[in-house]
């Protein structure tokens, strides 16, 4: 099987709503080796507006570089033919561009490509409008979970049109499997036959419910789209980007 990278997940622990404790951000780590992931993205949740000042903003920082210290020693020691990158979730806001470029979030691992996400509500403008400013500095976005935003989900044009102006689009592992009826299903059936999906993560909460599993869902790609391209998104494409190649 091939080695999974994994560009959205939620194990460095303290930070979000993903791993509250050091133990828990090791058995993430644990599992997700264990499900055949060899390159391992962490991307917090950067939401600027949880944040009062900018010097909190700048501690925030601090921490994460700090956790992230403490996961590579773990992974260093146990898992050495492991890699672990850093990157952040970026919520939709309207500075995204001078965020990134003030180093008050991460791009994705040391690329120019970064995780955004949005509102499930959130309108085709302000996807679209967001999208051309990050590419216009120079700034690769790769859309976060594009099966959870309405407008996406009823216009397959829409993906489409992302990904001609440049975008690239994720797909969470669980939705892969999860959804076996209705809107996301049939969009989600659509935009694989298509390829328009450039990316599968975990985006991995915990060591329970929501894990860094990506095997079934390769598993599944594989089957019913082919193994082409489930190595496409679940390990070509992914690593261009950590290594800040060409992934289009």
């Amino acid at each position: 099987m091939v080695n999974f990278v994994d560009l959205h997940c939620h194990a460095l622990f303290r930070l979000d709503d993903g791993a509250h404790n050091e133990e828990v951000m090791k058995k993430m780590i644990d599992i997700a080796y264990e499900d055949g992931t060899r390159y391992l993205c962490f991307t917090p949740h950067f939401k600027i507006y949880e944040f009062d000042s900018e010097d909190e903003v700048y501690s925030h920082m601090q921490r994460m570089d700090r956790r992230f210290k403490v996961a590579c020693e773990y992974v260093n020691d146990k898992y050495p033919e492991m890699s672990l990158f850093l990157g952040n979730e970026i919520m939709y806001h309207s500075d995204i561009p001078d965020s990134l470029l003030s180093k008050k979030c991460h791009f994705l691992g040391d690329s120019s490509y970064a995780l955004v996400e949005f509102e499930p509500n959130c309108s085709a403008f302000e996807i679209e409008n967001i999208t051309i400013r990050l590419l216009r500095k120079g700034i690769r976005p790769l859309i976060a979970h594009v099966e959870r935003y309405s407008a996406v989900v009823k216009d397959l044009s829409l993906a489409r049109s992302l990904k001609e102006s440049g975008a690239l689009l994720q797909v969470n592992a669980r939705s892969v499997t999860r959804f076996k009826f209705g809107k996301i299903a049939k969009f989600l059936k659509q935009a694989f036959k298509k390829e328009l999906i450039d990316v599968i993560a975990s985006d991995a909460h915990n060591d329970t419910s929501f894990s860094p599993s990506l095997s079934k869902a390769y598993e599944h790609i594989s089957k019913n789209y082919g193994t082409n391209y489930a190595n496409c998104i679940f390990h070509d494409k992914p690593l261009a980007i950590l290594m800040n190649k060409n992934a289009f």
